[in-house]
């Protein structure tokens, strides 16, 4: 399936937004919240480089933070989530991390994948 990988985080981060308060754990405001926040754009970052190769960092940048922003006005939807300008600082350095490290990551995996067993 092409852009599996861009598919995948990106409902994997739409799941975690939508998820009602009640069911995400109280971790405070500078907690593992952004920490999960970072990762889940750090790998958005990634999966859209390994799936558009050729799509230029700072546009890639740009699209993230709009989606980041995205996220957080679903969550003004969601029962007992917010809008969090620090959520979105979080995603935004989780972005830029993610697309400084791209490169040498994809590489990384695509050697461990080559030389992974098939059945």
């Amino acid at each position: 399936m092409k852009y599996w990988c861009t598919i995948a985080v990106t409902l994997l981060i739409l799941i975690a937004v939508l998820l009602p308060g009640s069911a995400v754990p109280d971790v405070g405001n500078f907690g593992l919240d952004k920490i999960v926040h970072f990762l889940l754009f750090f790998a958005w970052a990634i999966a859209i480089r390994f799936d558009f190769p050729s799509l230029n960092k700072i546009l890639v940048f740009v699209i993230g933070i709009v989606f980041s922003c995205f996220t957080e006005v679903l969550q003004l939807f969601t029962e007992d989530r917010s809008f969090d300008f620090f959520d979105m600082l979080a995603d935004a350095i989780g972005l830029a991390t993610g697309l400084i490290l791209s490169h040498l990551i994809i590489r990384i995996l695509t050697s461990v994948l080559k030389n992974f067993p098939r059945a």
